[in-house]
């Protein structure tokens, strides 16, 4: 094969691996900008990344709307206008929860469980059903001045909050790394492998269920595939 031939195989493999990357379904994520920030330009900026590489659906309070257009004009909804039945749509559809900015009332109710009002609930359904939830902890956690002033029992309180949204998987990570982390839990969640026992099934059953769909690299134990096949429900496996 002369030079001029495989000059030219060449170019056409670049051109074919860029045009496959180009027209590669991007993965969804939902970005929730529910709660203020002292400086909306740096969160806008560690959001950036992730609205060039994913589909993204933001989640808005109405004091982020002024910020939307140098959000790429990305589909949005309003928190506050939103239905519960609408943002489960979002939960199904969106395979991350990403929030920017915090506030020490999601730490506190997040960490608490406690679902009344809708960004918290938003969080948890991601929680139920074992999807990642990547939360920023830039002007949420004590910085050092507030660490030398502030009662030990208020630090405490709040390192106790953190410790166990921690314990329950949701990632807490500076901005700098929020792309990072999101890519990462992306990845873990592809591979993630959930393990279905004869309890799901029967669950299964006494919900009136006919089908139980599940991750494709889920694993089914032998009980669970027995009474699957004697209570006539179907397992099937999907991608994320």
């Amino acid at each position: 094969m002369d030079v001029k031939t495989k000059v030219k195989m060449l170019v056409q493999q670049v051109v074919e691996a860029y045009l496959k990357e180009q027209l590669r379904e991007k993965e969804k994520i939902a970005i929730l900008l529910g709660y203020q920030s002292q400086n909306p330009s740096v969160v806008l900026e560690a959001v950036t990344p992730l609205i060039d590489s994913y589909e993204v659906t933001l989640i808005l309070s109405k004091d982020w709307l002024p910020s939307h257009a140098a959000l790429s004009g990305k589909p949005y909804v309003l928190l506050d206008q939103t239905s519960q039945q609408e943002l489960n749509r979002i939960v199904e559809s969106c395979s991350t929860l990403v929030v920017p900015v915090a506030s020490y009332r999601l730490l506190s109710k997040l960490a608490l469980t406690m679902d009344d009002e809708l960004a918290v609930w938003l969080a948890l359904q991601y929680q139920l059903l074992g999807k990642p939830v990547v939360i920023a902890k830039d002007y949420i956690e004590p910085t050092v001045y507030q660490q030398i002033h502030a009662p030990h029992s208020v630090q405490e309180r709040l390192q106790s909050y953190i410790r166990q949204i921690q314990a329950d998987q949701v990632k807490w990570v500076p901005l700098s790394k929020l792309a990072l982390t999101v890519d990462s839990q992306q990845t873990a969640y592809k591979e993630k492998q959930s393990l279905i026992l004869a309890k799901h099934v029967e669950k299964a059953f006494q919900d009136g269920l006919k089908e139980i769909v599940v991750p494709e690299k889920s694993r089914v134990t032998p009980s669970a595939k027995d009474l699957a096949k004697e209570l006539k429900i179907q397992i099937t496996k999907t991608s994320p």
